[in-house]
C-alpha cells in the first residue's frame, strides 16, 4: 500500500471519552502528560483537552450534552478509548480509496475538527470494533 493516500503517516492522537476533563486530568498528569490546549466545538457538542507526553498526544473528549455521539458513547460504555486518529496526506483521496477498498465511511466528506485538523471517520465495523479518524492538517 506504499504511497496510497489511505496509508497512515503516523498516529495523530488517541481520543478518550471522559465524563469530566477536570476529573480525568490528574490521572493523566500523574503519567507525565501535560495539558497543551483546550477547545470547545459547539457543532460537535464537545469540550476537548489535548495532552502530550513523549511525543504522544491524547485527546480527552467531554460531551456537552447526552445526545451527542460522545455522550451516547459514555452512556453505553462509561468512558474509555473512543477512537484512534491517523494522519493522511490527502483526506479526500483517502476517503475515495477507503470506499474503493470496501471500508465503511461515516463521513462522506471531510469536516473541520479540533487542533487544526480536517477530519473524517471510518466505521468501527470496518476495523473490528475500532472507530478510526483520518486527519489532515489544514493548510495555513
Amino acid at each position: 500500500m506504499t504511497g496510497s493516500p489511505l496509508e497512515a503517516r503516523g498516529l495523530a492522537h488517541v481520543g478518550i471519552a471522559v465524563p469530566s476533563i477536570e476529573a480525568a486530568l490528574p490521572a493523566w498528569e500523574s503519567l507525565g502528560f501535560k495539558l497543551q490546549e483546550r477547545e470547545t466545538i459547539p457543532a460537535m457538542g464537545l469540550k476537548i483537552a489535548f495532552l502530550e507526553a513523549g511525543g504522544t498526544l491524547l485527546e480527552l473528549l467531554e460531551p456537552t450534552a447526552a445526545d451527542t455521539p460522545v455522550g451516547k458513547f459514555l452512556a453505553a460504555r462509561k468512558g474509555g478509548i473512543h477512537h484512534l486518529a491517523f494522519l493522511v496526506p490527502d483526506l479526500e483521496a483517502a476517503l475515495r480509496e477507503a470506499e474503493a477498498r470496501g471500508l465503511e465511511r461515516i463521513d462522506r466528506t471531510p469536516r473541520d475538527g479540533s487542533h487544526g485538523l480536517r477530519i473524517a471517520f471510518l466505521h468501527p465495523r470496518s476495523f473490528h470494533g475500532v472507530l478510526v479518524e483520518l486527519c489532515q492538517r489544514r493548510s495555513a
